[in-house]
């Protein structure tokens, strides 16, 4: 018997073992080996936490998805906080604001909306942003959501404040620490959604144009003083005329 044969097992007798083969990887199937993109969900809700996600998903599936249903309500918005500053809302009955607010800021949403997209186009491409007409338009519609959701905190505000609900510096809380306490809350978490509903706008604005927040800021402020430019003028040109 040969040295190889005798020597192979162990303890130096019998054949030698047969080589270890690891087993052949497992293959699953395609269907469940493969992960299918998880896709954002209902868009009024996820674009709070991953604004430039939904957006990216809105504008792959139908980027014209109420475009000016978001305008107007954010228009609406924007009437309502600004009817809170002095003067409007202190002169003015509740009804009269809240049409002035629902005629005035539907279409100035929707002019906005066409005005600042053509804007932020143009200011985007300056910085190297690719987005086009429609795809700014939904950055800024879908960026009211938060806006939209803020309404909801004016109806707790006029079952707290009646009929002083735009009034700059509501009488009724000042003899009344509870009441004073819960307008500083509605007032807190109005600023709260009015800085993030910003956030979100630079998110997509930079989704839009495929570039970071930081250079949709940029271009959001270029295009802002683009317009107040000639507005500013226009204000100065009329105070020296009206002396």
């Amino acid at each position: 018997m040969s040295d190889s044969a005798s020597t192979g097992g162990p303890g130096g007798y019998g054949p030698a073992p047969p080589p270890l083969v690891p087993p052949p990887p497992v293959v699953w199937p395609a269907s469940e080996s493969s992960h299918s993109p998880i896709e954002p969900p209902e868009p009024w809700v996820s674009i709070w936490t991953r604004p430039r996600a939904t957006l990216r998903h809105i504008l792959d599936t139908n980027p014209r998805r109420s475009l000016f249903r978001l305008a107007a309500i954010g228009g609406i918005a924007q009437c309502l906080a600004g009817a809170t500053q002095p003067g409007f809302g202190d002169a003015h009955s509740i009804p009269v604001v809240v049409w002035f607010a629902a005629g005035g800021g539907v279409l100035a949403g929707i002019l906005g909306l066409f005005l600042f997209s053509a804007l932020i186009g143009m200011t985007g491409r300056w910085l190297g942003g690719r987005g086009g007409m429609t795809e700014v338009m939904a950055a800024l519609a879908w960026a009211n959501v938060p806006a939209a959701w803020g309404l909801a905190l004016w109806l707790r505000r006029a079952a707290l404040l009646g009929g002083e609900t735009f009034h700059s510096l509501p009488a009724s809380i000042e003899e009344n620490p509870p009441a004073a306490l819960l307008f500083a809350v509605l007032q807190g978490l109005q600023a709260i959604i009015t800085v993030w509903g910003f956030v979100i706008l630079l998110k997509c604005l930079g989704e839009a144009h495929a570039f970071s927040a930081w250079r949709a800021l940029g271009a959001f402020l270029l295009a802002t003083l683009i317009l107040a430019v000639p507005i500013g003028l226009i204000a100065v040109l009329g105070q020296s005329l009206g002396r």
